[in-house]
């Protein structure tokens, strides 16, 4: 009898122990495996935004039972690169004091701002360095010194371009050379500008929500659901009535949207960029502001948002599983991954299907406040109590 009531304590404690700690999700969904990179990746969906914490916690993919690590990664970096050449014109050279100036033009006068990183020139002599100051000016009268710097061609060695420490916008360029006994000269000038930009091009959506429409006094009141969670970037109508009318957005952004014809030309504006706007509750609410006309018709509503992946390495296994829906969690995951994300991302990986998302009936959470220290000590106290009647019998016997 002893036995079982110890017995029974410890099972007690056990069972006590895995209803505090035990990770249920409310829902799942099968991500099957393919493909032939060593990482995989597979995009949220919108659904997915609906049913998780703000922060995305309660996200976790697991590989046979067994959760694996992952990074959020959001967007792709392309490179950008801008070249132009423009080719300029002697317009004046000249001596004085020893030093010969040499003056150029924009041969060809542009529409746009003559922007420059470099200036090249060629030169027809060779075994020569000379040193070179390099002046800036918008207009042959007025220049400003950009720079010191050198110029050779010895031996094979030839440096013939001059970089700039940042962009210049000057139309005119003045080169003053010093000791010129060679009278070292220029068979060509061009202004070269060339740059190459990181440009982060985000992951999006679109999904055009359920709503409801209201009308409140002078205004139509559109209540849209399940968009909680989403990363919104801009929402659309889709009417075909005509209108100019301010429409508001959940408070924090509004526009004036139209929807005109005249002399068989359509002008349009339906859509209410949003920046990246994030909404925590089930529904927000779309406002157009009808003065006294008559309310437009709505006939849809579009979404654009922008999504996540979950990146993570791969393995023999077909299928992974992703899990999510836990309030109980209470700050993200933190992997080791994350720390050479940019490998992973420029090495490239395979983005998985996912199928259908499932509810988990057994881990639906039931909303019970327990006094863990309370039950743990009564839980102590009685397993206190049965050992020293244990150890009293055994001392009596």
């Amino acid at each position: 009898m002893i036995k079982r009531l110890l017995a029974s304590s410890i099972l007690f404690i056990f069972l006590i122990y895995n209803s505090v700690y035990a990770l249920d999700f409310s829902y799942s969904a099968s991500i099957e495996n393919m493909g032939d990179k060593k990482y995989k990746a597979v995009r949220l969906t919108s659904e997915i935004y609906n049913q998780i914490q703000e922060d995305m916690a309660d996200l976790a993919i697991y590989d046979n039972n067994e959760p694996i690590p992952y990074f959020i990664n959001s967007f792709t970096e392309n490179e950008i690169e801008t070249k132009k050449i423009y080719e300029m014109k002697l317009i004046n050279s000249f001596v004085k004091d020893e030093h010969f100036y040499y003056d150029y033009a924009v041969q060809k006068p542009q529409n746009e701002d003559v922007t420059a990183t470099s200036i090249e020139m060629q030169i027809d002599k060779e075994d020569f360095a000379k040193k070179v100051e390099i002046y800036g000016g918008y207009d042959n009268i007025h220049w400003e010194k950009i720079q010191d710097d050198i110029l050779y061609n010895v031996g094979g060695s030839k440096k013939l371009e001059i970089t700039f420490d940042g962009v210049k916008k000057y139309t005119y360029y003045r080169f003053k050379i010093s000791n010129n006994l060679e009278e070292v000269s220029f068979s060509s000038v061009k202004v070269k500008y060339n740059t190459i930009l990181q440009k982060k091009e985000y992951f999006t959506n679109t999904i055009s929500p359920a709503f409801t429409i209201e009308e409140k006094e002078n205004t139509t009141v559109i209540k849209v659901r399940s968009i909680k969670n989403l990363k919104l970037s801009s929402i659309t109508l889709n009417t075909d009535s005509i209108f100019k009318r301010n429409v508001a957005f959940a408070g924090s952004a509004s526009k004036m949207l139209y929807n005109l014809e005249f002399e068989n030309t359509q002008y349009r504006d339906l859509t209410i960029p949003l920046g990246i706007c994030r909404i925590t509750s089930d529904t927000a609410e779309i406002v157009i502001d009808n003065q006294d006309d008559k309310p437009i018709k709505v006939l849809g509503i579009e979404i654009k948002y922008l999504v996540d992946e979950l990146i993570f390495e791969s393995s023999e296994s077909n299928e992974y599983i992703l899990k999510f829906g836990n309030s109980e969690i209470q700050s993200p995951k933190r992997y080791d991954i994350s720390n050479y994300r940019e490998h992973i991302v420029n090495e490239g990986y395979d983005v998985l299907r996912l199928k259908e998302i499932k509810a988990e009936s057994s881990a639906v959470p039931i909303k019970i406040h327990y006094d863990y220290k309370l039950i743990f000590n009564i839980v102590i106290s009685v397993v206190a109590v049965v050992m020293g009647i244990v150890v009293f019998l055994k001392l009596k016997g």
